[in-house]
Order: C-alpha cells, then structure tokens, then sequence
C-alpha cells in the first residue's frame, strides 16, 4: 500500500475490519510495519509476499501484549503449495493469542473447556428438577 493518503489507500483499508488478526498481502519491497494500519484492533498481522517463483516469505508482526504461540514466532519461507495450509494455521494460533491477550490468560478457556462448563451447568439445573420432582 502507498504512503500518500489518496482515496485510492482509503478505499484499500475500507473493508479491512476491526479484528484483531490480520492478513496483508503485499507486492511491495518495502518492510511492512503495525504503524500502516490504524486502529485498535491491529493485535497481530501476517504479511504474506511473494519470493522467487514457487516460494513465499510470511511474516509475523504482534503488538507486545500478545503473547507468542505456534511455530512462526517472526519469519518463515514456505512453498506456494504450502501458503495456504501454513497462513491457515498461523490464524488459528493468532486468534487463540489475541483471545488470551484480550481476556487474560486466567480468563481464557477453549471451545472445550466451555462446553464441559456449559454440560455441567445443564447437569446441575437438571439434578435441581429432578429433586423438586421427587419431593413434590
């Protein structure tokens, strides 16, 4: 993306969305920083650019609150039949990153461990019928 504020950039960022993982493909030679996005959400980003033919170097830019999680912590060059398999994963961990650095690690809990809360909740509720039931 240029530099220069033109309707053109504006129209770039449009529908870039307030989500706290991003994925910017650029052609560009010039380094990408977190400084060309603005916001509040810009918690990681992953720059994708294309290398020689067949290869792509993906990198990883995370504001310092977010903790490091998955295997590319900073820079990784893998094949175009890799690309997407590998950016697929880097999402994943990103996301899981900014949802411990958003909520707190204390607070975090996976889809699993919410659900089993969720169960035992139900359970709970159920057993209190059950009794109600029984004395009535």
């Amino acid at each position: 993306m240029p530099n220069e504020c033109s309707g053109e950039q504006v129209n770039k960022k449009r529908f870039i969305g307030n989500t706290y993982v991003k994925v910017v493909y650029t052609d560009s030679d010039h380094w990408f920083t977190l400084s060309w996005l603005s916001g509040q959400f810009n918690l990681i980003v992953i720059v994708v650019a294309p290398l020689e033919p067949g290869y792509f170097r993906l990198t990883v830019h995370r504001d310092p609150s977010v903790p490091v999680i998955g295997p590319v912590t900073d820079v990784v060059v893998v094949p175009d039949h890799a690309v997407a398999t590998v950016v697929r994963r880097m999402l994943i961990d990103a996301d899981i990153a900014t949802m411990i650095a958003t909520a707190g690690e204390e607070h975090y809990s996976s889809n699993w461990q919410e659900r089993l809360k969720q169960i035992r909740q139900m359970l709970a509720r159920h057993a209190l019928v059950e009794e109600k039931s029984v004395e009535a």
